[in-house]
């Protein structure tokens, strides 16, 4: 017999996807057929599957060794590459911890997420600090690996949201998706930047060359080209006789918006000589921050209602 205790990483999740992660070589068939037979139960009691799991319940299995081994068996997971990220990575910042998800500031030059080339990210320095800290351990990774939720370009700096839990990251997930999260940066371009409002326009992107490309009407792209709608808030704010600060809502989140569409606009970023900066600057890449996160309004007997309108910020 095998039994599992329920923690908060997997709790408020269905027990029959609960026990597809832990069985990851089963069927359905399998394990509802298991759940009938009472080989699995649920605080001891026989269950259906739709149960929403809580901290604290009570999973045994009663299959055989080789049954269990045979279901369960999946790539053994190693801490070596978090605990390097979280040892070796530096100036990313906890600005605010939930129990079902994280804020951090990453600073310029780090990945969020690894790419083609294996190098460590932020992504692996959450993971390391959750470890750290024991809200995981590592077997809780075979099951679910807390992850990035919002990326941000290498060069870019700012606000990342992590999902700690599943039940945070598919909230938060839902959120962005739909919008409900603002997400605002604020960002040097050049010359006088009298842009104020929402600007819509259709993005292609050239992975080969890791650049993208704006179109104001969607008959301009090119055809037999995949795009993308996008839409970006603008709000000039001030302005030194050659370059001007704005701050910047991204309302659809596409790879390389904010600086492919400004550029469009006529105000490449400043030291941003990927998309056509070209006044003299010390900066070696685009000055770009994601400064603010404002969350929605949440119904009071929602558990995340202490959040409703919460606004984080991180200082320019």
């Amino acid at each position: 017999m095998k039994e599992f205790i329920i923690d908060k990483v997997n709790e408020k999740q269905r027990f029959d996807k609960y026990l597809k992660r832990i069985l990851p070589n089963s069927s359905n068939s399998f394990i509802y057929k298991m759940l009938r037979k009472k080989n699995i139960e649920l605080n001891s009691k026989r269950a259906k599957g739709d149960e929403i799991l809580k901290a604290g319940d009570s999973v045994k299995l009663f299959f055989s060794d080789d049954t269990y081994n045979k279901m369960s068996s999946k790539e053994l997971v190693s801490s070596n590459e978090y605990d390097k990220a979280f040892r070796e990575l530096k100036g990313i910042k906890v600005i605010y911890e939930h129990e079902d998800f994280m804020i951090l500031y990453k600073p310029s030059g780090i990945l969020s997420q690894k790419d083609d080339n294996k190098i460590l990210s932020l992504n692996e320095w959450a993971i390391g600090y959750l470890l750290d800290s024991s809200f995981i351990k590592i077997e809780d990774l075979s099951f679910f690996k807390p992850s990035v939720l919002n990326r941000l370009d290498r060069n870019t700096r700012g606000l990342i949201i992590v999902g700690k839990t599943l039940r945070g990251s598919r909230r938060i997930s839902e959120m962005l998706n739909v919008r409900s999260l603002h997400k605002y940066y604020q960002a040097t371009v050049e010359g006088n930047c009298n842009l104020n409002g929402d600007y819509s326009a259709y993005l292609f992107k050239d992975k080969d060359k890791n650049k993208v490309y704006i179109y104001e009407n969607v008959k301009d792209v090119p055809d037999n080209q995949k795009y993308s709608f996008i839409k970006t808030g603008i709000k000039s704010l001030d302005y030194d006789g050659s370059f001007s600060k704005v701050e910047i809502e991204l309302i659809t989140g596409k790879s390389h918006q904010i600086r492919a569409h400004l550029s469009f606009l006529g105000f490449p970023l400043k030291g941003d000589i990927k998309y056509n900066a070209k006044l003299e600057s010390v900066e070696k890449f685009q000055d770009l921050l994601a400064y603010k996160l404002v969350f929605p309004e949440f119904p009071e007997s929602d558990e995340w209602a202490h959040l409703s309108n919460k606004i984080f910020m991180v200082d320019k």
